[in-house]
Protein backbone atom coordinates (compact mmCIF):
# COMPACT_ATOMS: atom_id res chain seq x y z
CA UNK A 1 0.00 0.00 0.00
CA UNK A 2 1.24 3.51 -0.88
CA UNK A 3 1.39 6.04 1.96
CA UNK A 4 0.99 9.55 0.57
CA UNK A 5 2.36 12.76 2.05
CA UNK A 6 -1.15 14.19 2.10
CA UNK A 7 -4.71 13.05 1.46
CA UNK A 8 -6.88 15.48 -0.53
CA UNK A 9 -10.61 15.33 0.20
CA UNK A 10 -12.93 16.38 -2.64
CA UNK A 11 -16.66 16.27 -1.83
CA UNK A 12 -18.60 15.96 -5.09
CA UNK A 13 -22.24 16.57 -5.90
CA UNK A 14 -23.02 16.51 -9.63
CA UNK A 15 -21.49 19.12 -12.03
CA UNK A 16 -19.33 16.55 -13.89
CA UNK A 17 -17.57 19.10 -16.14
CA UNK A 18 -16.28 21.12 -13.17
CA UNK A 19 -15.48 17.93 -11.27
CA UNK A 20 -13.40 16.47 -14.09
CA UNK A 21 -11.46 19.74 -14.47
CA UNK A 22 -10.78 19.83 -10.71
CA UNK A 23 -9.60 16.20 -10.52
CA UNK A 24 -7.38 16.40 -13.62
CA UNK A 25 -5.90 19.60 -12.18
CA UNK A 26 -5.20 17.99 -8.79
CA UNK A 27 -3.59 14.91 -10.33
CA UNK A 28 -1.31 17.18 -12.38
CA UNK A 29 -0.27 19.52 -9.58
CA UNK A 30 -0.40 17.22 -6.53
CA UNK A 31 1.50 14.11 -7.67
CA UNK A 32 2.40 12.93 -4.15
CA UNK A 33 -1.18 13.08 -2.86
CA UNK A 34 -3.92 10.49 -2.52
CA UNK A 35 -7.40 11.69 -3.51
CA UNK A 36 -10.33 10.90 -1.23
CA UNK A 37 -13.38 11.37 -3.45
CA UNK A 38 -16.66 11.70 -1.56
CA UNK A 39 -19.60 11.02 -3.87
CA UNK A 40 -22.30 13.03 -2.14
CA UNK A 41 -25.35 11.43 -3.73
CA UNK A 42 -24.44 12.46 -7.29
CA UNK A 43 -26.32 11.50 -10.45
CA UNK A 44 -25.17 8.55 -12.55
CA UNK A 45 -23.02 10.59 -14.95
CA UNK A 46 -20.94 12.07 -12.13
CA UNK A 47 -20.85 8.74 -10.32
CA UNK A 48 -19.39 7.07 -13.41
CA UNK A 49 -16.79 9.82 -13.67
CA UNK A 50 -15.67 9.29 -10.07
CA UNK A 51 -15.52 5.53 -10.51
CA UNK A 52 -13.34 5.95 -13.61
CA UNK A 53 -10.94 8.28 -11.79
CA UNK A 54 -10.72 6.00 -8.76
CA UNK A 55 -10.04 2.96 -10.94
CA UNK A 56 -7.38 4.76 -13.00
CA UNK A 57 -5.59 6.13 -9.94
CA UNK A 58 -5.74 2.77 -8.12
CA UNK A 59 -4.06 3.19 -4.69
CA UNK A 60 -3.78 6.93 -5.21
CA UNK A 61 -7.54 7.28 -4.81
CA UNK A 62 -10.25 6.26 -2.37
CA UNK A 63 -13.90 6.58 -3.40
CA UNK A 64 -16.54 6.98 -0.70
CA UNK A 65 -20.15 6.94 -1.90
CA UNK A 66 -23.41 7.99 -0.33
CA UNK A 67 -26.80 7.28 -1.86
CA UNK A 68 -28.04 10.75 -0.89
CA UNK A 69 -26.60 14.21 -0.40
CA UNK A 70 -25.12 14.37 3.11
CA UNK A 71 -24.43 18.08 2.96
CA UNK A 72 -21.00 19.55 2.31
CA UNK A 73 -19.71 19.68 5.90
CA UNK A 74 -20.77 16.14 6.68
CA UNK A 75 -19.13 14.94 3.45
CA UNK A 76 -15.87 16.64 4.49
CA UNK A 77 -16.05 14.87 7.85
CA UNK A 78 -16.59 11.52 6.10
CA UNK A 79 -13.39 12.16 4.18
CA UNK A 80 -11.45 13.26 7.27
CA UNK A 81 -12.44 10.04 9.02
CA UNK A 82 -10.63 8.07 6.28
CA UNK A 83 -7.42 10.13 6.19
CA UNK A 84 -4.26 8.07 6.71
CA UNK A 85 -1.60 10.66 5.85
CA UNK A 86 -0.12 13.16 8.32
CA UNK A 87 -1.97 16.00 6.58
CA UNK A 88 -5.34 16.35 4.88
CA UNK A 89 -6.42 18.94 2.34
CA UNK A 90 -10.03 19.94 1.63
CA UNK A 91 -10.76 21.11 -1.92
CA UNK A 92 -14.11 22.13 -3.40
CA UNK A 93 -14.97 20.55 -6.73
CA UNK A 94 -14.99 24.01 -8.37
CA UNK A 95 -11.43 24.86 -7.20
CA UNK A 96 -8.40 24.82 -9.49
CA UNK A 97 -4.85 24.82 -8.10
CA UNK A 98 -1.60 25.79 -9.82
CA UNK A 99 1.89 24.35 -9.91
CA UNK A 100 3.60 24.53 -6.52
CA UNK A 101 0.42 25.38 -4.59
CA UNK A 102 0.90 22.70 -1.94
CA UNK A 103 4.60 23.07 -1.08
CA UNK A 104 4.34 26.28 1.01
CA UNK A 105 1.53 24.79 3.07
CA UNK A 106 3.40 21.59 3.87
CA UNK A 107 6.62 23.51 4.48
CA UNK A 108 4.84 25.64 7.08
CA UNK A 109 3.42 22.59 8.87
CA UNK A 110 6.94 21.21 9.22
CA UNK A 111 8.61 24.43 10.37
CA UNK A 112 5.72 25.47 12.66
CA UNK A 113 4.41 22.41 14.53
CA UNK A 114 1.64 24.58 16.02
CA UNK A 115 0.23 25.23 12.51
CA UNK A 116 -2.97 23.21 12.47
CA UNK A 117 -4.97 24.81 9.64
CA UNK A 118 -3.31 26.43 6.61
CA UNK A 119 -4.89 28.16 3.61
CA UNK A 120 -3.13 28.94 0.31
CA UNK A 121 -3.29 32.11 -1.75
CA UNK A 122 -6.91 32.18 -2.88
CA UNK A 123 -8.12 34.15 -5.89
CA UNK A 124 -11.87 34.51 -6.39
CA UNK A 125 -11.55 34.35 -10.16
CA UNK A 126 -10.20 31.95 -12.82
CA UNK A 127 -6.41 31.70 -12.87
CA UNK A 128 -4.68 33.77 -15.52
CA UNK A 129 -2.35 31.87 -17.81
CA UNK A 130 0.70 33.82 -16.66
CA UNK A 131 0.09 32.76 -13.06
CA UNK A 132 0.78 29.12 -13.78
CA UNK A 133 4.15 27.72 -12.79
CA UNK A 134 7.13 29.61 -11.43
CA UNK A 135 8.12 30.16 -7.83
CA UNK A 136 6.38 33.25 -6.47
CA UNK A 137 7.52 34.68 -3.12
CA UNK A 138 5.82 33.11 -0.11
CA UNK A 139 4.20 35.20 2.60
CA UNK A 140 2.97 33.77 5.89
CA UNK A 141 0.61 35.26 8.44
CA UNK A 142 -1.96 34.08 10.94
CA UNK A 143 -5.62 34.27 9.92
CA UNK A 144 -8.95 33.91 11.67
CA UNK A 145 -10.07 30.68 10.00
CA UNK A 146 -9.66 28.31 7.09
CA UNK A 147 -11.54 28.17 3.80
CA UNK A 148 -13.40 25.21 2.32
CA UNK A 149 -12.28 26.28 -1.16
CA UNK A 150 -8.81 25.00 -0.26
CA UNK A 151 -7.00 24.35 3.00
CA UNK A 152 -4.73 21.88 4.74
CA UNK A 153 -5.56 20.41 8.15
CA UNK A 154 -3.03 18.57 10.28
CA UNK A 155 -4.42 15.12 11.06
CA UNK A 156 -3.35 15.59 14.67
CA UNK A 157 -5.87 18.42 14.92
CA UNK A 158 -8.69 16.19 13.68
CA UNK A 159 -7.58 13.39 16.03
CA UNK A 160 -7.70 15.84 18.94
CA UNK A 161 -10.85 17.89 18.31
CA UNK A 162 -12.85 15.91 15.75
CA UNK A 163 -14.36 17.24 12.54
CA UNK A 164 -16.32 20.33 11.59
CA UNK A 165 -19.61 21.08 13.33
CA UNK A 166 -22.28 19.62 11.05
CA UNK A 167 -25.02 21.72 12.65
CA UNK A 168 -23.36 24.95 11.47
CA UNK A 169 -23.27 26.57 8.04
CA UNK A 170 -20.75 25.29 5.52
CA UNK A 171 -18.87 28.57 5.53
CA UNK A 172 -17.69 31.25 7.95
CA UNK A 173 -19.15 30.28 11.31
CA UNK A 174 -18.34 26.59 10.89
CA UNK A 175 -14.76 27.42 9.88
CA UNK A 176 -14.31 29.91 12.72
CA UNK A 177 -15.58 27.37 15.22
CA UNK A 178 -13.10 24.77 13.96
CA UNK A 179 -10.17 27.19 14.31
CA UNK A 180 -11.26 28.17 17.83
CA UNK A 181 -11.44 24.52 18.83
CA UNK A 182 -8.02 24.00 17.27
CA UNK A 183 -6.72 26.98 19.26
CA UNK A 184 -8.07 25.45 22.45
CA UNK A 185 -6.05 22.36 21.54
CA UNK A 186 -2.88 24.40 20.99
CA UNK A 187 -3.01 24.79 17.19
CA UNK A 188 -3.03 27.99 15.11
CA UNK A 189 -4.49 28.92 11.72
CA UNK A 190 -2.23 30.38 9.02
CA UNK A 191 -2.18 31.54 5.43
CA UNK A 192 0.91 30.46 3.49
CA UNK A 193 0.55 32.29 0.19
CA UNK A 194 2.60 31.22 -2.79
CA UNK A 195 1.20 29.87 -6.05
CA UNK A 196 -2.44 30.90 -6.50
CA UNK A 197 -5.53 28.75 -6.16
CA UNK A 198 -8.69 29.73 -8.04
CA UNK A 199 -11.71 29.58 -5.75
CA UNK A 200 -14.84 29.97 -7.83
CA UNK A 201 -18.08 30.43 -5.90
CA UNK A 202 -20.45 27.49 -6.17
CA UNK A 203 -24.23 27.75 -6.74
CA UNK A 204 -26.24 28.22 -3.55
CA UNK A 205 -28.64 25.39 -2.78
CA UNK A 206 -32.00 25.52 -1.05
CA UNK A 207 -34.21 28.50 -0.36
CA UNK A 208 -32.83 31.87 0.70
CA UNK A 209 -35.01 31.72 3.82
CA UNK A 210 -33.52 28.42 4.98
CA UNK A 211 -29.99 29.61 4.28
CA UNK A 212 -30.61 32.75 6.31
CA UNK A 213 -32.11 30.71 9.14
CA UNK A 214 -29.07 28.41 9.21
CA UNK A 215 -26.72 31.40 9.14
CA UNK A 216 -28.44 33.05 12.09
CA UNK A 217 -28.54 29.78 14.03
CA UNK A 218 -24.84 29.17 13.34
CA UNK A 219 -23.89 32.69 14.43
CA UNK A 220 -25.86 32.28 17.66
CA UNK A 221 -24.26 28.89 18.37
CA UNK A 222 -20.79 30.33 17.74
CA UNK A 223 -21.36 33.30 20.07
CA UNK A 224 -22.74 31.05 22.79
CA UNK A 225 -19.63 28.87 22.52
CA UNK A 226 -16.90 31.48 22.00
CA UNK A 227 -18.35 34.89 22.80
CA UNK A 228 -18.86 37.98 20.66
CA UNK A 229 -16.21 38.96 18.13
CA UNK A 230 -15.43 42.64 18.62
CA UNK A 231 -13.58 45.38 16.74
CA UNK A 232 -11.07 47.75 18.39
CA UNK A 233 -9.16 50.86 17.39
CA UNK A 234 -6.04 51.28 19.55
CA UNK A 235 -4.15 54.59 19.59
CA UNK A 236 -0.51 54.94 20.63
CA UNK A 237 0.89 58.47 21.07
CA UNK A 238 4.20 59.59 19.63
CA UNK A 239 5.99 59.21 22.96
CA UNK A 240 4.79 55.63 23.59
CA UNK A 241 7.58 53.24 24.58
CA UNK A 242 8.26 50.77 21.70
CA UNK A 243 8.73 47.86 24.11
CA UNK A 244 5.35 48.60 25.67
CA UNK A 245 3.76 48.70 22.21
CA UNK A 246 5.32 45.33 21.33
CA UNK A 247 3.95 43.78 24.53
CA UNK A 248 0.50 45.15 23.81
CA UNK A 249 0.60 43.97 20.22
CA UNK A 250 1.42 40.49 21.51
CA UNK A 251 -1.70 40.69 23.65
CA UNK A 252 -3.73 41.86 20.64
CA UNK A 253 -2.42 38.84 18.73
CA UNK A 254 -3.95 36.63 21.40
CA UNK A 255 -7.20 38.55 20.92
CA UNK A 256 -7.04 38.22 17.14
CA UNK A 257 -6.82 34.45 17.56
CA UNK A 258 -10.14 34.69 19.40
CA UNK A 259 -11.70 36.42 16.38
CA UNK A 260 -11.38 40.08 17.44
CA UNK A 261 -10.11 42.68 14.95
CA UNK A 262 -7.75 45.58 15.66
CA UNK A 263 -6.71 48.76 13.89
CA UNK A 264 -3.57 50.08 15.60
CA UNK A 265 -2.76 53.78 15.11
CA UNK A 266 0.94 54.64 15.46
CA UNK A 267 3.24 57.46 14.37
CA UNK A 268 5.59 57.03 11.34
CA UNK A 269 8.81 56.31 13.24
CA UNK A 270 7.12 53.65 15.34
CA UNK A 271 5.34 52.23 12.30
CA UNK A 272 8.66 51.83 10.48
CA UNK A 273 10.27 49.96 13.38
CA UNK A 274 7.28 47.66 13.93
CA UNK A 275 6.89 46.88 10.23
CA UNK A 276 10.59 46.01 9.96
CA UNK A 277 10.22 43.61 12.88
CA UNK A 278 7.24 41.85 11.31
CA UNK A 279 4.50 43.27 13.50
CA UNK A 280 2.60 44.40 10.42
CA UNK A 281 1.99 40.77 9.43
CA UNK A 282 1.24 39.20 12.79
CA UNK A 283 -2.36 38.42 11.93
CA UNK A 284 -4.84 39.52 9.29
CA UNK A 285 -7.12 40.72 12.07
CA UNK A 286 -4.46 43.26 13.13
CA UNK A 287 -3.79 46.26 10.90
CA UNK A 288 -1.13 48.86 11.61
CA UNK A 289 -2.22 52.33 10.48
CA UNK A 290 0.44 55.01 10.03
CA UNK A 291 -0.55 58.45 11.28
CA UNK A 292 0.74 61.58 9.52
CA UNK A 293 3.97 63.01 10.89
CA UNK A 294 2.27 66.34 11.65
CA UNK A 295 -1.08 66.69 13.44
CA UNK A 296 -1.17 62.94 13.97
CA UNK A 297 -3.18 63.14 17.19
CA UNK A 298 -5.95 65.12 15.50
CA UNK A 299 -5.94 62.72 12.57
CA UNK A 300 -6.24 59.75 14.94
CA UNK A 301 -9.55 61.12 16.17
CA UNK A 302 -10.83 61.46 12.59
CA UNK A 303 -9.72 57.94 11.69
CA UNK A 304 -11.41 56.49 14.77
CA UNK A 305 -14.67 58.31 13.96
CA UNK A 306 -14.56 57.11 10.33
CA UNK A 307 -13.86 53.51 11.42
CA UNK A 308 -16.71 53.67 13.91
CA UNK A 309 -19.11 54.83 11.20
CA UNK A 310 -18.27 51.77 9.08
CA UNK A 311 -17.94 49.29 11.93
CA UNK A 312 -20.87 49.26 14.35
CA UNK A 313 -19.77 48.52 17.90
CA UNK A 314 -16.16 49.59 17.34
CA UNK A 315 -14.41 50.23 20.68
CA UNK A 316 -11.62 52.81 20.83
CA UNK A 317 -8.78 52.06 23.24
CA UNK A 318 -5.99 54.24 24.61
CA UNK A 319 -2.74 52.33 24.11
CA UNK A 320 -1.19 54.45 26.85
CA UNK A 321 -3.38 55.17 29.84
CA UNK A 322 -4.73 58.70 29.94
CA UNK A 323 -3.69 59.62 26.36
CA UNK A 324 -6.62 59.19 23.97
CA UNK A 325 -5.90 61.91 21.35
CA UNK A 326 -9.30 63.36 22.10
CA UNK A 327 -11.08 60.27 20.78
CA UNK A 328 -14.47 60.22 22.54
CA UNK A 329 -15.30 57.18 24.63
CA UNK A 330 -11.80 55.68 24.64
CA UNK A 331 -11.39 52.78 27.05
CA UNK A 332 -8.22 52.05 29.05
CA UNK A 333 -6.01 49.28 27.66
CA UNK A 334 -6.37 47.35 30.92
CA UNK A 335 -10.04 46.79 30.05
CA UNK A 336 -9.09 45.21 26.72
CA UNK A 337 -6.49 43.06 28.43
CA UNK A 338 -9.03 41.77 30.96
CA UNK A 339 -11.41 40.82 28.13
CA UNK A 340 -8.78 38.79 26.26
CA UNK A 341 -7.26 37.12 29.31
CA UNK A 342 -10.69 36.21 30.74
CA UNK A 343 -11.71 34.57 27.44
CA UNK A 344 -8.48 32.57 27.39
CA UNK A 345 -9.20 31.23 30.86
CA UNK A 346 -12.91 30.61 30.28
CA UNK A 347 -13.04 29.44 26.65
CA UNK A 348 -9.60 28.10 25.87
CA UNK A 349 -8.46 26.56 29.13
CA UNK A 350 -5.45 28.85 29.53
CA UNK A 351 -4.52 30.18 32.94
CA UNK A 352 -3.34 33.82 32.80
Amino acid sequence: MITSAIDIIVPVWNRPIETRACLVNLVEHSPAARLILVNNGSDRETENLLEEFAEALDERALLISSRFNLGFVRAVNCGLARVEAEFAAVIRQSTLVSEGWLEPLLMLTRTRPEAGVIVPRLERAPLKKEHRGGSPPISTTEVSHGDFAAMVVRKGVYDLIGGFDEEMDGAGWCLKDFSRRALRGGFLTFAAEGSPVAAVDEPLLGSAERREELLLRSAAAYRARWGEERAFCVYFPREADPDAIRQRLDLMLRGARQGHTFVVLVFPATFKVLAREGYGTLHRNIRLEKLPRLFGAGQASKIAVALGAGTPGLVTVAGVDGISAGIPGSRPFAELERLIVAAEAEKYGKVP
